[in-house]
């Protein structure tokens, strides 16, 4: 019969080993770096007052990126084909038991905040995310889309970039 003693001896026991657990992935600023850079998104949403939008695109960008222990910790933006500025980003990436690349994106800086979860299979690769609308948007939406990859076509549409000495870097680099 367990008494409340040896439940709370068990209890310890568990809380002892979860916490002797250590980050076993080794996240370097090289591979931080891998992720600035210029992308093109496509997707689709539903809108609460506008109903279903179909295959619209834009351009992901990523400005600066820094590796800890404990992840990657990226600031950029996101604007619309049009060169609307969509959002201003903090985004966190990690690196999954699968080695895939797990990242969330958070909005700031405009009405329409919003976050998005990610998936992909290198820094620079290209990534499937869903998103949902954040706060109290007059129009709160959900959507799916994905993303190119880091690509040196799409660098000139990232202007909230130009004075990140990572993204300038990353855009001498196109030239090779």
């Amino acid at each position: 019969m367990m008494t409340p003693q040896s439940i709370l001896v068990m209890f310890g026991a568990v809380v002892a080993t979860c916490m002797a657990v250590q980050n076993p992935l080794h996240y370097t600023q090289d591979v931080a770096t891998q992720f600035v850079g210029a992308q093109h998104w496509w997707e689709s949403g539903y809108y609460l007052n506008g109903g279903l939008k179909q295959h619209y695109d834009g351009f992901f960008c990523l400005c600066s990126c820094n590796a800890t222990d404990e992840g990657i910790f990226c600031q950029g933006a996101g604007y619309a084909k049009t060169g609307t500025l969509e959002g201003n980003f903090m985004t966190v990436f990690s690196q999954s038991s699968e080695s895939k690349w797990i990242g969330s994106v958070l909005s700031y800086g405009t009405p329409h905040h919003f976050q998005d979860s990610f998936s992909q299979e290198c820094p620079s690769c290209g990534a499937n995310y869903t998103g949902v609308s954040q706060g109290t948007s007059s129009e709160p939406f959900v959507w799916r889309g994905y993303m190119s990859g880091v690509n040196c076509q799409f660098k000139e549409n990232c202007p909230v970039c130009a004075s990140s000495s990572q993204y300038v870097n990353w855009t001498k680099s196109c030239s090779n």
